[in-house]
Formats: structure tokens, sequence, C-alpha cells
């Protein structure tokens, strides 16, 4: 079984009044991250909301894993990326891929004050920690279509998927199994 971990970086939470910026993904125990950003397609400079090459893109890299590990995935992730497959006609990958979930995993068997990666990364000591970003680059990117911006999302949606993993690492000892629903239950 082939385990990828994954982020995605949008210019807001819902699919249908967002756009995709990003998405960093990584084999588990992989040195390589690859990262898809929208502005290096061609319908970025004049059509941002033209998703289509970059959800396809995406969705190849995803589609190479049999588990898949996103951090609020079940409630974010998944959610967002399969609207946006459906809007452009393509299969919704994420429907039916497991997911481990660590905010799910922390809910269900940790009881710690607040459930997010940089909260995971402080408790459990991990030695990298998440790059900070200000709320004005997504705005940058999604808006002016900022370069600069863009390359600061990318560095942060990169660092997600490494401190992703050793969150993962830490808490693999609260999965017992992974079924048809993912990891948390």
């Amino acid at each position: 079984m082939e385990i990828g971990i994954f982020d995605l970086e949008t210019s807001g939470f819902y699919a249908d009044s967002s756009i995709l910026l990003c998405c960093s993904v990584k084999g588990y125990k992989e040195k390589k991250v690859v990262t898809i950003r929208a502005d290096k397609f061609s319908t970025w400079a004049k059509n941002k909301s033209n998703e289509r090459d970059v959800v396809e893109k995406i969705s190849y890299q995803l589609d190479k894993y049999d588990i898949l590990i996103a951090h609020n995935g079940q409630w974010f992730d998944k959610g967002f990326f399969n609207a946006k497959c459906l809007q452009y006609g393509k299969r919704p990958i994420l429907r039916f891929k497991k997911l481990i979930d660590p905010v799910q995993i922390s809910r269900r068997h940790l009881r710690l004050g607040r459930n997010t990666l940089a909260a995971l990364i402080d408790y459990l000591e991990v030695p990298v920690h998440k790059t900070p970003i200000e709320l004005k680059k997504w705005i940058q990117a999604s808006h002016d279509g900022s370069t600069k911006a863009m390359d600061v999302i990318a560095t942060h949606c990169e660092y997600d998927v490494i401190t992703l993993e050793k969150v993962y690492d830490k808490l693999r000892w609260l999965i017992d199994k992974i079924d048809t629903r993912g990891s948390a239950f």
C-alpha cells in the first residue's frame, strides 16, 4: 500500500466561491515533495477561475496513492477537491480514498485544547515547524496573481506536508487499522 501526504492551499473555504492555489504531495518516507501551482498553468494569466488543468494534475498525483494523509482533510481538503473534480466533470478521486486525518485522530483519542497542525507540532515536540504566512499573501496571489505571494504560499504548503509527516509518525500508535471510513474510528 502506497501512502501519500498532501495539502491544498486555496483562496477561501468553499469550492463554489474560491480557487485552488496549490497542492503539495509527498510519498510517505520519500524526500521529494511535488507542488502543483495554479500560476504555472497557461490559464492563470487571463482566467484564474479555470482550474481544469490544475484539478487534472492534482488528481493524477493523488491517485498514485492507496492511502492519503491530510490534516483536516476529512472536513476541508476532501470536500473542496471533490467539488472541484465534479465541477470539471472529473472523477472525485478523494471520495473513496482511504484518508488518515490527524485532526480526527486527535479529537477522538487525545484531549487537547486545540487540534490544529501547529498545536500538534508544539504538543508532540515535532522538530520541524510550520511556516508563518500573512493573510494578505492569499489575496495577493488569488486576486493580483502575484508570483512572489504564490512562492510564499507554495513554500508554506510544502512545509505543511513535511511537518504533517512528522506528526503522523507520532500519532501512528493511535491508529489500529484503516478501514473504508479512514483512520479515526
